[in-house]
């Protein structure tokens, strides 16, 4: 801790007596809570995010301090950057900043997660290039990414994607792809292809990605394509979840819509064995999903006693705002008069609106299949009703905020709210105080604690 504040005091000083900028955000908090016996009253510690600027430089970097689990402070991650005339270098410190600009975005930092190491662009007359060296934050293996993007042949643009991911000197695996797109005025062509191997196998099979679209404009008729196929030996420890074998077509005409999806496998990775998994379809118009339909196959024969489909009506009622209306269910029903043996279902209706400078957004959900809210399960225990809501004014600088939840379960019941004020009437400064504990994912129930968080600008 000592070690830190000493390096902040030496770090300010210097910028205090030299031609730099500084500026950041600092933010404390306390807490009074009457969870425990007896109430107990403590401190949160501090959060800080420094931006530094020379002036007259191309020098610019950044560092977050954070209190540990331990009650400890640590620079936990940090950025640096250095701008010449046609290149970059960037180091990066516990950062999420891998990602290449692929049509599948094939290395992303969601998968790849934290880093440490340096990011190097450059441009020459022929060529953009940005390279990767990082190791992994928590792992034992570096990896080398270098995306080249080759200077546009008319309407033709393409890229290339070398990756190496070293496990030891001599273990390694490697990663090749090419991506394209092609522009011909009312025609997009578009794709790419890849292929990954280890260490003295440089070769195809059954290790290779193919990606494939095309978009078609014909004034009011619109048509785009995407095709996916990820073969069984691909190495796919980077690649979003949602790159699947999938074929894709989104149908429009002036206002109305129609997508189908299919997710295939060819058994065996033979091209002749082609098997469709599952299909699903989407019915919109003016760009709102009203209807869809999951049908199961099973050795290319559908299944209709396991479908799924759901059906959303929006409506703009006056005076009282937007709603919408949801019915969704998997599955068809031997006796549909016994709803306690009912697959997953569920009934929910959404109101939410302005009225009298007021912000209300309110929530009914019944039926058996897990309920989520603000990103999170907020219960998955069977048959149920949950109630959520917000509300929502300002008052000049001063904001008031509220939302609370009730979940009527079979067995359990829950029910929690939260308020919070903050007032921004300073000017680099804000003040939020709380009642309760916000995260409804993480806490059904309400707790009894109060909380003062100020931010600072600098």
């Amino acid at each position: 801790m000592k070690k830190i504040f000493l390096f902040l005091i030496l770090l300010i000083s210097i910028f205090v007596f030299s031609d730099i900028q500084i500026n950041g955000n600092l933010e404390t908090s306390w807490t009074y809570t009457l969870e425990s016996s007896p109430a107990q009253f403590y401190y949160n510690g501090l959060k800080l995010d420094l931006y530094v600027k020379p002036n007259d430089s191309n020098f610019s970097g950044e560092l977050n301090l954070n209190k540990g689990n331990d009650d400890k402070y640590y620079i936990t991650d940090g950025e640096f950057n250095f701008k010449f005339d046609t290149s970059q270098v960037k180091t990066l410190w516990k950062k999420k900043s891998v990602n290449t600009t692929d049509w599948i975005n094939a290395f992303n930092n969601e998968k790849i997660g934290t880093v440490d190491g340096i990011i190097y662009s450059f441009d020459l007359p022929i060529l953009h290039a940005e390279n990767y060296l990082v190791k992994k934050d928590g792992g034992s293996s570096s990896i080398f990414i270098s995306h080249i993007r080759g200077i546009p042949l008319g309407n033709f643009y393409y890229s290339y994607i070398y990756s190496r991911e070293f496990f030891t000197k001599y273990i390694y695996s490697d990663w090749r792809l090419f991506d394209f797109n092609l522009n011909l005025g009312n025609n997009q062509l578009f794709g790419e292809f890849g292929y990954s191997y280890d260490k003295g196998e440089n070769y195809l099979d059954n290790n290779y990605l193919i990606f494939a679209g095309n978009k078609m404009n014909l004034g009011k008729i619109q048509n785009s394509l995407y095709i996916k196929y990820l073969s069984s030996g691909y190495k796919k420890d980077y690649l979003p979840d949602s790159f699947s074998q999938n074929i894709r077509d989104e149908f429009n005409i002036d206002k109305l819509g129609i997508t189908l999806e299919g997710d295939y496998h060819f058994k065996d990775d033979n091209f002749s064995n082609f098997s469709l998994d599952y299909l699903k379809s989407y019915f919109s118009l003016n760009n709102y999903n009203y209807v869809y339909i999951g049908m199961p196959f099973e050795n290319n024969k559908y299944n209709i006693d396991n479908i799924e489909f759901s059906v959303n009506v929006p409506l703009n009622l006056p005076v009282i705002g937007n709603a919408n209306f949801s019915v969704y269910k998997y599955g068809l029903e031997d006796n549909w008069k016994n709803i306690k043996k009912y697959k997953s279902f569920s009934i929910s209706s959404n109101v939410n609106g302005n009225m009298f400078g007021y912000y209300y957004n309110l929530s009914y959900i019944f039926g058996n299949n897990a309920v989520n809210i603000e990103n999170s399960t907020v219960y998955s225990g069977g048959f149920s009703e949950v109630l959520y809501g917000t509300l929502s004014k300002s008052f000049g600088n001063l904001n008031i905020f509220g939302k609370g939840m009730y979940i009527y379960g079979v067995i359990e019941r829950y029910k929690t709210m939260y308020l919070e004020a903050k007032y921004t009437g300073f000017s680099n400064m804000e003040l939020l105080l709380s009642l309760g504990d916000g995260n409804f994912g993480a806490s059904k129930e309400f707790k009894k604690q109060l909380s003062l968080t100020v931010k600072t600008g600098f």
